[in-house]
């Protein structure tokens, strides 16, 4: 059995990386801070997202550029999880930080707004657990300068997500199929 950890390294190795979801991952990958809150208790999460909130911000951004911080025992209703998401990027702003890192969402139930619920396009911000990336806006700014046409890249993912299927999902990782991913709505 895999750890919350284990599987979001390997989502992250396996499909942001291995399918091209994100070009800036891969550089960072070493490096990148897993951190997961298994508390079920939204104020212990708050406190702890707090914590890993500022210690990258602290720290230095060559030792930790990046962080995922994943909540596997809590926020299962993706509406829950889109509000306590809110609150955390309330909170990065009143700590200070806004301008310095920005925050990106993923969930098992990730959905876009006017996109079909069963449109594939969903899976470029679906993940095995809730999770928040924090990210310095400088590291996006210096790798958007190193892509051609980024403002493509969210429509080529949702493009790939669309040919790949499901079926493509879990062949390129078979620890998805007993994910919250795929779990039977």
């Amino acid at each position: 059995m895999s750890t919350p950890e284990l599987l979001t390294r390997e989502w992250v190795r396996q499909l942001v990386i291995g399918e091209g979801l994100c070009p800036f991952a891969h550089p960072v990958f070493d490096t990148l801070l897993i951190h997961v809150s298994d508390s079920p208790d939204a104020d212990t999460i708050t406190m702890d997202f707090i914590r890993v909130l500022q210690n990258v911000a602290e720290a230095d951004s060559q030792q930790l550029p990046t962080a995922l911080f994943v909540t596997p025992a809590a926020f299962d209703d993706f509406d829950e999880y889109w509000n306590w998401s809110l609150i955390c990027d309330n909170l990065l702003v009143q700590m200070g930080y806004e301008g310095l890192l920005q925050l990106a969402t993923f969930h098992p139930d990730y959905l876009f707004e006017g996109e079909d619920e069963e449109d594939m396009s969903h899976f470029t911000n679906r993940s095995p657990f809730p999770m928040l990336h924090i990210i310095r806006e400088d590291d996006i700014e210096n790798a958007l300068a190193s892509v051609r046409y980024p403002e493509r890249i969210p429509e080529r993912n949702r493009q790939h997500m669309r040919r790949l299927g499901k079926e493509g999902l879990v062949q390129r990782m078979p620890a998805l199929a007993q994910s919250r991913l795929f779990r039977a709505k």
